[in-house]
């Protein structure tokens, strides 16, 4: 039996910078989420230093802050959410003039 391919996928390959630029950029973003745990975890240990207090100052700042914080992730996703929807739906759009035009 023959095996069936799907040609409606579309692949891109990303360039070695784009990809190199991406893995930088979570490597940050998880070094930084890594750091706010360790010193949080460091303040519920009783384990101070001066670098640390200063630290939990800068990060922990106020409940106005945490707010704009947490509006700005709900609006981020919201906008990946309708961004995600929309970019489906033209790739949708593309698979099926794809099939129109190979018929």
């Amino acid at each position: 039996m023959k095996k069936k391919t799907n040609n409606l996928i579309i692949r891109k390959r990303s360039s070695i910078l784009k990809l190199l630029e991406r893995f930088i950029f979570l490597v940050a973003l998880w070094a930084m989420t890594v750091y706010v745990i360790y010193v949080n975890v460091c303040f519920l240990l009783n384990a101070y230093s001066d670098t640390l207090v200063s630290d939990y100052l800068f990060l922990n700042l106020s409940y106005f802050a945490y707010a704009r914080f947490a509006i700005l992730v709900v609006v981020m996703v919201i906008l990946m959410t309708i961004f995600g929807w929309l970019r489906i739906k033209k790739l949708e759009r593309r698979a099926k003039n794809h099939e129109q035009n190979k018929s």
